[in-house]
Parts: C-alpha cells; sequence; structure tokens
C-alpha cells in the first residue's frame, strides 16, 4: 500500500513538472521576444527625457535581465494568487532594472564617490545631478519610492542592498574573509529579490519574504559560479573563487538551494500553487548546479579543484546553448523541486 502510494505521488509530481516546464517554454517563447521589444522601446523614451544614451550593452543588459526576471520570477510569484503582472507591476520591474544597473554603475566604473553615492541614495531631492545617469537614477528611485505601498520598509530593504554594496568593495581585498564573502554575497542577491516583491500589487504575504531573499542568493551564488574568469580578470574575489575542493562549494550552493525549498514548503497557498512556484524557481537553482558539474569535471578524481588561473577559458564558461548543458538543467530541476 505504502509503495503504491508513493508511486502516485511520484505520478502527480511528473505531471506537475511537464505541466509547469511546458507552460514556462510556451511562455518564454511567446512573451520574451514582445518584453524585450517593449523593454526597448521604453528605454529609448528615457534617453529622450534625458537627453542621453545607454550604451549599447548596458541597455541589452537591463532588457535582458528584466524580461528573464519578469517571466522567471514575478509572473511566479504572482501566480500564487492565480495571475500574471499587471503593466503597472511591469513598469516598476523595468524602472528596478534601469535603477539597478546605472546604480551598479556607479561602483562598477567609479564614476561617483561613495559619499556622492551615499547623497544620491539617500536625498535623491537635495542631489543635483550632473549625468545623464544621474538623472536617471534619481528619476527611477523616487518613481519607484513613490509608486510602492510600504515606502518605509522598500526604503529599508533597499539600504540593506546599499550597505551590502558598500561592502562588496572588500571583495577587492585578499584579505577578505570567507564569512565576510558569504554574508555580502547573500546580502547582495537578498535585498535585491527582496526589493522587487514590493513591485507586486498581490496582498502582502509576509512567509513570502523569506522566499525572495532565499532566491536572491542562489542567484547571486550562481552568478559568481558563472563569473569565475571575468572576476578573476577584474581582481574580483568570491567564494566561486575561493573554491579548492568541489565537493565545499557544492554543498555550500546546495545549503542555500534547499533552504530556498524550505521557504516555499512554509507558504500558506494552496500545495499546487506551491509546486508550480517550485518547479520554476528551482528552474533558477538548477543553472547553479550545472556550473558545479561543470567543476566536478574539471576536479575529476583529484583531491583539489586545478588552479583556475591555470585553465583557459573555455574550460570555465558554461555555455547553456548545449543541449547536453539543457538536459543537465531539466535534470537537476527534476531531481530538487519536489516539495
Amino acid at each position: 500500500m505504502y509503495k503504491q502510494f508513493i508511486i502516485i505521488l511520484v505520478d502527480m509530481y511528473l505531471v506537475s513538472f511537464i505541466k509547469s516546464i511546458g507552460q514556462l517554454t510556451l511562455k518564454t517563447f511567446s512573451g520574451l521576444k514582445q518584453s524585450e521589444k517593449w523593454a526597448t522601446a521604453y528605454l529609448h523614451a528615457v534617453e529622450e527625457k534625458f537627453t542621453g544614451k545607454f550604451d549599447k550593452k548596458t541597455l541589452e543588459k537591463i532588457v535582458k535581465r528584466y524580461s528573464i526576471q519578469q517571466h522567471f520570477i514575478n509572473d511566479s510569484f504572482s501566480s500564487l494568487y492565480g495571475r500574471n503582472n499587471n503593466p503597472n507591476e511591469k513598469e516598476r520591474n523595468l524602472l528596478y532594472f534601469i535603477m539597478v544597473s546605472v546604480y551598479d554603475d556607479f561602483f562598477d566604473d567609479k564614476t561617483l564617490t561613495i559619499d556622492q553615492i551615499d547623497s544620491i541614495f539617500y536625498h535623491p531631492e537635495n542631489y543635483n545631478p550632473q549625468t545623464f545617469f544621474e538623472k536617471v537614477f534619481i528619476y527611477t528611485h523616487t518613481r519607484i519610492l513613490n509608486d510602492v505601498a510600504d515606502k518605509v520598509q522598500y526604503f529599508k530593504d533597499f539600504e540593506g542592498l546599499h550597505i551590502a554594496q558598500k561592502n562588496s568593495l572588500e571583495q577587492f581585498n585578499p584579505k577578505v574573509t570567507d564569512e565576510a564573502l558569504l554574508s555580502i554575497t547573500t546580502r547582495k542577491g537578498g535585498y535585491c529579490l527582496l526589493m522587487c516583491r514590493h513591485y507586486l500589487d498581490t496582498p502582502y504575504l509576509p512567509e513570502a519574504d523569506a522566499t525572495w531573499y532565499a532566491l536572491g542568493g542562489v542567484i547571486q551564488l550562481t552568478n559568481d559560479l558563472y563569473d569565475i574568469y571575468k572576476d578573476m580578470q577584474e581582481g574580483i574575489i568570491t567564494l566561486a573563487i575561493r573554491a579548492k575542493q568541489y565537493e565545499v562549494i557544492y554543498a555550500l550552493y546546495d545549503k542555500h538551494a534547499k533552504l530556498l525549498n524550505e521557504t516555499i514548503r512554509q507558504l500558506p497557498v494552496s500545495h499546487n500553487r506551491k509546486m508550480d512556484l517550485s518547479i520554476i524557481l528551482n528552474v533558477i537553482a538548477a543553472f547553479g548546479y550545472v556550473a558545479l558539474d561543470n567543476l566536478k569535471r574539471l576536479q575529476s578524481n583529484n583531491a583539489n579543484l586545478p588552479a583556475f588561473e591555470s585553465l583557459a577559458r573555455k574550460e570555465l564558461i558554461i555555455d547553456m546553448e548545449k543541449n547536453s548543458n539543457r538536459f543537465k538543467l531539466l535534470k537537476f530541476t527534476y531531481q530538487n523541486a519536489s516539495l
């Protein structure tokens, strides 16, 4: 009897998995190009409004990240209430990606000092913008702040990201500890995603805050796994670069991915809606497992990973256009998404 019950549960999960992946695939093919087209036109309107230009790389990055988050994440959280995002929610999401892209460049390109970044962040109404990007940041920052329902908590969440972003300058310090790196990584990713829950008009679900935050940590860890080569070239220190053994970095990532699933289990919604959310969010987590699988290959039967600086770029780049990696993505999703 128990064995039959397990077989039924497995069959139900397989049906849910096929349905969710099928819907996501159809939505991706039909919706991504439409979202990208709308987002590109919106960005050009911002350029005209402030008589400036986004460089091609930044524009494409904003459009791509907005479209992916819209379909994979924001719509998935709205699906807990049986719907996709409405136009206002989509606009806030795009404003967010414009804002954080410009904000990141203030740090990465050192176009502003830390004092100036603090000033434009805390007191945008008093800041005298001199450049196109400063004007765009103030516009998007204040527009979103004035539009979200809980302005006080939203600002606290953005401040959490702001502090983590300033702390991330320690990632250029060879003496930075692993504990500090983990804190920076999870806070940067966590607050980035926690900010996005404010852009939805769905009823506030306190338990979902933990899911947004955990997802952000998983995404940031995944980015670090994919950016090993790039980060080494830029002198950025991450836990992925510090990894000496595949087993250690796998255990760290797996712990955070499992924490994400545990937060989904705690959501006070129907099991079917939790399962749909888990499958889609575990597609995102599966990207990290694909990158980890590459590290496993690099370590092979040795006790330690090879020195990354001794490897050719192609050894550290994970090509998701390869069918083998796409298969792994589905495999890892299926293995980990069941609640």
